[in-house]
């Protein structure tokens, strides 16, 4: 969407020859980025300046290549931090979106991560938001008379067309008659295509791709959508793109799972922010077991080694039941805010997964122990040394320095623990199509720019390297969708002056 904003804002000098047109595969825009809860990523930003951070380009820079364990490509990397501010500026005064909630994630130095706080109690999904904001606009685009803009929803990509010379010059789609219920093929005469069709996390129970390239993860939930099959990877590979780090799959720590349905192989995200705003993870015994804030790859690998088995592992039930529970993650974690973390995520946010039956509400320790199954004299101490800590503003014996709230309640009249279980879940996929700064699909025998073919998003690879930090998949989404459609558009007008 920020691509076929941006290309109809380049091309606003030609109205009447230049359009743009959004086949989207499914029956409403938004994807998986209408999913993201925690937020978006920039540095230097006039929020973080309110509110007296100290972040710096750099810093954001020599977080992110950190945490892609020297895979990610400098320049990519460079170009998605120094336009991270101007992304912020764009969905602010653009759209009038309000993200001035700013949050800490794992495995950067500094809080980044801009979201839009409740509204009265109520929760406003950042993710939602965006797509909603950016969809609003595009639909009033394709209302007007004598627009330049067409969205096509049910369309499925099915081939790109290509020149004599090697330029992408349009694609087949097919979609279902509305009238007689039968598929049928379109061909699209175009100058420039843009694939930001995301990544291959959602294939479900026949993942070909993640077969080929990550198999040992085939068998764990996954938070994205069924629509996430990796179509844009597959299309640009047909004429010749270059794929980059496809084996790279990022595994979320905290998928949450439903009590009444712990089997589902699609987890509802458990955001990261809910550990950004103080929230702390325990074992099956109330216990502690990792830095909460690290990055996303360490902190499952820690879940995989001290969440498992019959006595460390996170389980529904009442206590002492020892009955196995079709469907259970075999690793699995409790997820733990007191009233202080729960009030600063915000309470309407949290108000949303309780009524999903992700989250649960109780009133002290005592039924805190009873709820996890924990002893309380462990879990007492677990929580009182976790404060000590914060107390003492030093590190922990799991390395965290940022200790955002306490986890003793006060207790005020209303305080509460809040708590769920999570399991490690099938993401992201960092790998996809090679592209460079200028958001350019890179062919894979020379490494040259595919004339009139552009990419953006979770389709693309190179970027994040093995780990993606949280809060720069809509940063991405904004920063390289934009430079797509200016890109894209520039590519058509270069194309129109050769034809005339």
């Amino acid at each position: 969407m920020a691509a076929a904003i941006e290309a109809l804002y380049q091309t606003r000098g030609s109205v009447g020859t230049t359009t743009v047109t959004l086949l989207e595969k499914e029956k409403r825009t938004g994807g998986n980025s209408a999913k993201a809860s925690s937020g978006i990523n920039g540095a230097v930003t006039h929020i973080q300046k309110n509110l007296g951070i100290r972040d710096t380009t750099e810093i954001f820079v020599y977080d992110t290549l950190k945490s892609g364990r020297g895979r990610s490509n400098i320049e990519l990397v460079e170009r998605l931090v120094n336009d991270s501010a101007d992304a912020v500026s764009w969905l602010r005064n653009g759209f009038s979106l309000e993200l001035d909630a700013v949050t800490q994630l794992g495995g950067h130095s500094f809080p980044r991560t801009h979201r839009i706080p409740d509204s009265n109690g109520k929760p406003r999904p950042v993710g939602w938001e965006i797509v909603s904001a950016l969809g609003n606009y595009l639909n009033d685009q394709a209302a007007q008379s004598e627009s330049r803009f067409k969205l096509v929803t049910g369309a499925r990509v099915t081939e790109l067309l290509t020149s004599e010379d090697g330029r992408v010059s349009g694609l087949v789609y097919e979609s279902e008659d509305t009238g007689t219920r039968m598929v049928q093929k379109h061909k699209h005469r175009s100058d420039a295509v843009i694939l930001a069709t995301g990544g291959f996390g959602g294939e479900g129970s026949r993942p070909r791709l993640l077969e080929k390239y990550a198999a040992k993860l085939v068998g764990l939930p996954a938070t994205s959508g069924p629509f996430a099959t990796g179509d844009g990877i597959l299309l640009a590979s047909a004429v010749g793109a270059a794929l980059v780090d496809m084996d790279q799959v990022q595994v979320h720590p905290t998928g949450f799972v439903k009590s009444d349905d712990p089997g589902n192989p699609t987890k509802f995200l458990a955001a990261e922010a809910l550990r950004g705003e103080g929230g702390i993870l325990l074992n099956g015994l109330g216990k502690r077991f990792v830095n909460e804030l690290d990055t996303r790859d360490r902190v499952t690998h820690a879940m995989n080694i001290f969440c498992s088995g019959e006595s460390n592992r996170a389980r529904h039930g009442e206590p002492g039941d020892v009955r196995v529970v079709a469907g259970e993650p075999q690793v699995a974690a409790y997820l733990v805010l007191s009233q202080a973390a729960a009030d600063s995520f915000g309470i309407g946010a949290i108000a949303f997964y309780q009524k999903m039956g992700l989250m649960h509400k109780v009133s002290g320790l005592a039924e805190l122990a009873a709820a996890i199954r924990a002893d309380l004299s462990t879990l007492t101490q677990t929580l009182a040394s976790y404060d000590r800590a914060k107390n003492l503003n030093a590190n922990d014996e799991f390395g965290k320095i940022v200790f955002p709230q306490r986890m003793l309640n006060s207790g005020e009249h209303g305080d509460g623990y809040f708590w769920g279980i999570v399991t490690p879940s099938i993401h992201y996929t960092m790998g996809g199509v090679r592209f460079d700064e200028s958001s350019r699909v890179l062919g894979r025998s020379d490494g040259q720019p595919i004339p009139g073919l552009f990419a953006a998003g979770e389709v693309t690879g190179g970027l994040h390297g093995a780990n993606r930090l949280g809060g720069n998949s809509l940063l991405e989404c904004v920063v390289f969708g934009r430079r797509a459609g200016q890109q894209a558009a520039a590519a058509v007008a270069g194309q129109h002056s050769e034809k005339h």
